[in-house]
């Protein structure tokens, strides 16, 4: 189901920036959320998406097109709006009152069941992760989104925009080990970029290759189990202990980067032939190959991903399963 969106909107870019991570982590209000320090940033926003709650300062009382309902921030108390200086729980308190309970109920439905993306290729330097991260983000506008990358030396377990919380390994310890631990180090290991969690990738992949693919199975279950996501994005290697049956079978779709070149169409070829004689023609059946053009000047930073040209390109090759 679709999450709706609410707006934050304060020239004050500390409070935003409190209130912002305070709703995120509370998790109470499990909307999408996105803010805006300038008028011209938001009237952007809305020329693609629509916000149906926004949070803005008192200030900002001009009326905007695009914006289901506008709750203020006021400086002196208020019956009617967020008193500026009450502590964070106040301030969700207020915003269930005003939004309705049932409301937000709605949008956090424990029924809701996660599906698996996976993308998966032979082929070496294919931009799948660019793909995944930049997809994850457009889908986190509207849905809770997972991404998991699995690659063999990805980067990003080096990288210091994770800090230094725990890796993908470090939960499959506590997954296989201290299973009564295990969520809260799930959780405490999360990262998010623009909505879109993600748990930073093991770094000694090899950690990983030695799992065997009913622990995967029952790892993979126990995230559908915490109804937690609506869409978990798997990035995934070769090295991987039930590749077909414990990750791309359960995958709704499965998106397989290729490029033009002869090399990479007789590995296309060998993969789809192994799924062939495998008796994998459900994984043929729901892949989409995708070959990503040559994109100059990429960022490294993976929230800054969302602002290039990839974007335009995984929205026209996603449209049909996402209707953008």
């Amino acid at each position: 189901m679709k999450k709706k969106v609410l707006g934050l909107y304060d020239s004050n870019i500390t409070y935003m920036e409190k209130l912002y991570k305070y709703l995120e982590d509370d998790k109470k209000i499990g909307f999408s959320l996105c803010a805006f320090t300038s008028e011209e940033k938001l009237t952007d926003f809305l020329e693609k998406e629509k916000i149906d709650y926004l949070i803005a300062s008192e200030d900002k009382d001009k009326k905007i097109k695009g914006v289901g309902k506008t709750i203020y921030i006021y400086e002196d108390a208020q019956n009617d709006g967020i008193f500026r200086y009450s502590p964070g729980d106040e301030v969700v308190d207020r915003l269930i009152d005003i939004i309705g309970a049932g409301e937000i109920e709605n949008c956090n439905p424990a029924a809701s069941k996660t599906k698996y993306i996976g993308v998966f290729s032979p082929v070496a330097r294919s931009m799948k992760t660019s793909f995944c991260t930049v997809l994850g983000q457009m889908l986190a506008k509207k849905y809770r989104v997972l991404y998991l990358n699995f690659e063999s030396f990805s980067g990003m377990s080096v990288s210091e925009q994770f800090g230094r919380r725990g890796d993908l390994s470090d939960v499959l310890y506590y997954f296989k080990n201290i299973r009564q631990e295990f969520i809260s180090k799930f959780k405490n290991s999360i990262v998010s970029y623009n909505g879109l969690d993600m748990i930073k990738p093991a770094y000694y992949y090899l950690d990983l290759s030695y799992i065997t693919p009913d622990i995967w199975d029952e790892f993979l279950s126990e995230l559908s189990d915490m109804k937690e996501y609506d869409y978990i994005i798997m990035d995934l290697s070769d090295y991987l202990q039930g590749l077909f049956d414990s990750f791309l079978s359960k995958c709704s779709i499965v998106y397989t980067m290729t490029a033009n070149d002869s090399r990479a169409q007789s590995k296309i070829f060998h993969y789809e032939q192994i799924l062939n004689e495998y008796n994998h023609d459900d994984i043929l059946k729901k892949t989409k190959k995708c070959v990503i053009p040559t994109i100059k000047n990429l960022p490294g930073e993976i929230d800054r991903l969302l602002y290039t040209e990839l974007t335009d390109y995984v929205r026209k090759e996603t449209a049909s399963e996402f209707k953008w």
